[in-house]
Order: structure tokens, then sequence, then C-alpha cells
């Protein structure tokens, strides 16, 4: 999620065009396997609010598409969030049986509490017990994800996509990475081995996620290994103080406002350090699909986002598309707050709901609806 969102969730790119990533083969490499159907494209998804499973079917309902994913995150108030998050898998579990098609991706914090790391300041356990990487790579948090596990399976979950630790290359939450890239990487594989072990539960997936960028450090760096991730995610949103972009100046002309998100595409979310190019890369290198588990369009009181641009609407649809890119499933962050926000949709009926993008809304309706 964006710079603007942080903290509030938890408490093609075609071979040889100028902003796209030249291909080596100009194909995927075939260790790279998508879970979209055969020519159905990628996956698409989206986040609608906690347990927004309302929101989810509007948005499909909106796109004239018979299902979509749904997007969630698992607060990070307490342990008990993480072993046993019955509000999500009880409410998640009956709405992905329900159609055919459906499923869930589910974003686990995996140090609860501030990002001071003292500790969670709710549960039954570990209350205000400082927490840290450190010990996760030891194995001391092993018995909450044990858990998650087998009420995943309880509740016919176990085809759930999870999120451990998103965006952990920036600085908003408790497992933030910076200096900590072995401890990370380890706790990870402790958390990837223990869910696989318990029985039903072999096949969930893991996507490994940073934001796009730099940010804190090189997320490359605390990359577990290739048997333990089996989807290389990462969280693009049309934000970025990369200079001469946003904001732009009071008074500026269409075609000036045009020039800047046009930048802000190329300069900064395809080709930055750790752009979509570099991730792109990566992913062929490891053999595994892509991801875009969040996205989006921004405006913001902070005015660093691209606010309604079809260009980038159209820049994004183009990427995930293109074969080359092999990207498995994104999802798009279809809400708003008070002071920004990114939602394309009209949300559920009578919800008063509305769009601060209206040429974005009708670009993404017209290149993701239907069941293309």
């Amino acid at each position: 999620m964006t710079n603007a969102n942080r903290a509030g969730v938890f408490l093609a790119v075609a071979c040889g065009a100028a902003t796209m990533l030249p291909c080596a083969s100009g194909q995927a490499p075939e260790s790279a396997p998508s879970i979209a159907k055969a020519g159905a494209g990628p996956a698409i998804g989206t986040y609608h609010g906690p347990n927004g499973m309302p929101g989810v079917d509007a948005f499909a309902a909106w796109l004239g598409r018979d299902t979509v994913w749904g997007l969630d995150f698992v607060g990070s108030e307490s342990w008990s969030n993480v072993g046993w998050p019955v509000w999500w898998l009880e409410a998640w579990s009956k709405w992905v049986k329900a159609k055919p098609g459906r499923r869930l991706v589910l974003s686990i914090p995996i140090l609860p509490g501030p990002v001071d790391g003292s500790g969670p300041k709710q549960g039954d356990s570990g209350v205000n017990v400082p927490v840290s990487l450190e010990q996760g790579a030891a194995g001391d948090y092993n018995s909450h994800y044990r858990q998650l596990a087998e009420n995943m399976v309880k509740f016919g979950l176990a085809d759930t996509i999870l999120r451990p630790a998103g965006e952990f290359n920036g600085d908003w939450y408790a497992w933030r990475a910076k200096g900590k890239t072995a401890a990370f990487a380890e706790y990870w594989r402790q958390i990837v081995r223990t869910i696989r072990e318990v029985p039903g539960a072999e096949h969930v997936k893991f996507c490994w996620n940073p934001t796009l960028g730099d940010q804190q450090f090189p997320a490359d760096e605390a990359w577990p290994g290739d048997a333990f991730v089996d989807f290389v995610g990462v969280d693009v949103y049309d934000e970025t103080w990369h200079s001469g972009t946003y904001p732009w100046p009071s008074g500026a002309s269409s075609a000036e406002i045009e020039r800047r998100q046009r930048k802000a595409w190329d300069e900064w979310i395809v080709h930055s350090p750790r752009g979509l190019a570099f991730w792109t890369k990566f992913a062929q290198q490891h053999g595994k699909p892509l991801a875009i588990p969040e996205w989006g369009l921004v405006w913001s009181s902070h005015e660093h986002g691209g606010q309604d641009d079809p260009y980038f609407i159209e820049r994004m649809h183009e990427f995930i598309v293109a074969p080359q890119n092999n990207v498995a499933f994104h999802c798009y962050f279809d809400v708003n707050l008070s002071d920004h926000g990114h939602q394309l949709s009209p949300g559920p009926a009578s919800s008063g709901e509305r769009t601060q993008f209206p040429r974005s809304a009708a670009m993404f309706k017209t290149l993701f609806g239907g069941t293309r």
C-alpha cells in the first residue's frame, strides 16, 4: 500500500518497447508456471476493506466478471490473529466455497504490535513482550503458524495464497528487515516449513512481497530461497517523489500533467532501481511467476500521486497481460480514506461510495472488464 496507507490496514511489458523490459529469449521461462487457466490471462482480485466480500462482489459486477479474487489483511494487534484469525477465515471460507473460481489472498503480519517491536497490545499471549525477526528465525513463533495452517485446513482454505510480511523493505511495520535480512529470510523459511508440515496444508502458496523501489534497502537481499517462494510479488502505486513528476505546479496544463504522469511511469515505476523491469527479470531468473498483490491510482493530501491517470491504467494493463512478464495474479486496491484513496468502483449498491478517478475508472472497466 502507498506511504499514505501504511499503518491503517494492519491495526506487460512487451519485449523491446520503449518503457518495457527487454527479454533475452522473448519468452517466459518454462519453469515459471502461471496459475491462471490457459488463455484466460492473469487472475484479477481486489481489496475493498476488512472482510470486504460485498465490495469484492460489487467490483466483479461492475467489471462484468463472473468471479474476482479477494484480498484481505489479518490485523497485527495480537498473536491470536496470526494463529487463529477466525473473523477472517470463517467469513472468507463461506465466500470462497459459494462460487467456483474464487480464491483468497491473505496478508499475514509476522510480528504483531507497533513498528517499534514492543510487542502486541492485545490477545491472550505475549502482550507487551517485545518481538523480533531474530526470535522468529530461531523458531520461537512457529506454533502460531502451525495453528494458522491447521485452521486454514479446517475452514477449507488450503488453496489460499499467503503474503507474510508484505512490504518488508519499508519502515512502517514491525517486520521491517533493513539490517536484518538474514534473520528475515530464515524466519520466512521457518514459516513456510511449519505450514507445509501440517497435513492438508502442503500446497499453501507463498507470495514474497516487497513494495516497488529500493525503499529502505534492496529487497532482493532478503530472498529466502527458491524452494520457499511460489510468487515474486511487488506492490505498485502511481505515487512517487521522483524529481519532475508529482506534485505538478498549480495551474499546470493537461499536457504538462500527462508529461509528468508518463515520466513517473517510465523513470520510477518501470526503470527505477527495483522497479517493474528489475522485478520482472528477478522473477524470471528464479523461475517464479510474478504477482502484483496491490496496485492502484493515488490521490492524497501529500499530492505525490498521479490522481486521475488513465495512462497508468493503460500501461499497467499492458504490463499485466503481456505473456513475457508471466503475471499470475493482480489485485486492485479499491478503497478510499479521508486523506487518500485509490477507489475505482462504485462499491456495493447504496453504499454512497464514489471514485476520484472517473476517466481512469472508465479506462479500467474497458480494459479489465468482461471475462478476458
